[in-house]
């Protein structure tokens, strides 16, 4: 088990060696040896506000049966959605190349990961599900959510089949769970920069890639 300790107002794993920075774009995994260490914790640049929600995660991840924890990380980060101080401004910077992902807190238990996700205009993620219980929120622009249905009867193979496109603003939420019954896509067809807060029942900081089950 890492042992945290709190520095300069930031968490991190008490180990020594080159940290291995998080990889941000949507199709990056992580490639390192023996001498790189993941820094679990509080991520380089996170506010205090990611600290405590963090926190309160802990709490109710404890308290929680497994079916509940995307609901109750859902209530757990609604109020921290109106946090002008939520985010640093390091993680409010997009990639012209593809959405940007910024890593806020991995949990040293490897349960859960926080996240900030940037999203430059023309910008979306492909029809994908999820491996893990999660809860997003809307903390700044018009992102947009497309739900797609599974349609397997009468069919030699499944088909995705989009039943409805939902226009996002700040403070808007949501859960998904694990399996293809929560197939969708997210991204931004306006004009001007929308920011998403992601938590998932997952650990990112090791395993970057694991959290999509991505249609073609």
């Amino acid at each position: 088990m890492d042992k945290e300790h709190k520095t300069s107002g930031h968490l991190q794993t008490a180990a020594a060696g080159v940290v291995t920075p998080f990889p941000g774009g949507p199709a990056a995994n992580l490639r390192h040896n023996a001498s790189n260490v993941l820094q679990y914790g509080l991520q380089p640049g996170a506010s205090e506000s990611v600290y405590e929600l963090a926190q309160t995660l802990k709490t109710v991840r404890d308290l929680c049966q497994p079916h509940a924890l995307a609901a109750a990380a859902k209530a757990s980060l609604r109020a921290y959605l109106c946090e002008p101080k939520l985010l640093a401004s390091q993680h409010r910077i997009g990639d012209a190349s593809a959405y940007k992902r910024h890593l806020l807190y991995a949990d040293p238990e490897r349960q859960f990961s926080i996240l900030a996700i940037v999203w430059n205009p023309g910008q979306h993620t492909a029809i994908h599900g999820h491996t893990a219980w999660g809860a997003v929120g809307v903390y700044e622009g018009s992102p947009y959510c497309e739900i797609f249905d599974t349609a397997t009867q009468d069919r030699p193979c499944m088909q995705l089949e989009p039943t409805m496109k939902l226009r996002l603003k700040p403070g808007d939420m949501a859960t998904v769970q694990p399996g293809i019954d929560d197939v969708h896509r997210i991204g931004n067809d306006g004009i001007r920069k929308a920011i998403t807060i992601h938590i998932y029942g997952r650990d990112l900081l090791a395993q970057p890639g694991s959290i999509n089950i991505t249609f073609n």
